[in-house]
């Protein structure tokens, strides 16, 4: 199956990860402000981990859309299928950043992200409360002018 990463880098190190990228035989490399997004499957996310020289760490990008409301948030969030990567009873705690976007308070959107990732599992798992005991899996997020990816 074919996904989507994200590698986080400093800035103006985006080129050098694209090309190392690129060199090392990755598909739809693309440079962008503060990351580099390419194409493949698990074990090339796996490869990329522990080649990469340059880029912090690879992320599973899961979605990408506008988000200008916190309702728009709310719902794109939900409509991820979380089920597929978070497990019943598994921690899921939120992080990220918001950028020259008009949802601007980081708090504000980690509640609504957490908020809406325990609604999609609470109705998939049939349940009205989700304990949070075991493994862990961190979501983060990123704002930047009003663009959201998770």
């Amino acid at each position: 199956m074919m996904f989507r990463f994200s590698v986080p880098c400093l800035m103006g190190v985006e080129g050098l990860v694209a090309d190392e990228l690129k060199f090392k035989g990755f598909r739809e490399v693309s440079a962008e402000n503060g990351r580099v997004l390419f194409s493949g499957d698990e074990n090339e996310c796996a490869r990329a981990n522990i080649q990469l020289r340059c880029g912090e760490r690879v992320l599973l990008r899961l979605a990408g859309f506008e988000a200008r409301s916190f309702d728009a948030l709310f719902e794109n969030v939900k409509a991820i299928p979380w089920e597929d990567y978070i497990g019943s009873g598994e921690a899921f705690p939120v992080k990220g950043f918001s950028l020259r976007s008009q949802l601007h308070s980081e708090p504000d959107c980690q509640r609504i992200i957490k908020k809406a990732v325990a609604e999609r599992l609470k109705s998939v798992y049939h349940t009205d409360w989700l304990k949070e005991e075991g493994a862990k899996h961190q979501i983060q997020f990123s704002l930047l002018k009003d663009q959201c990816e998770i």
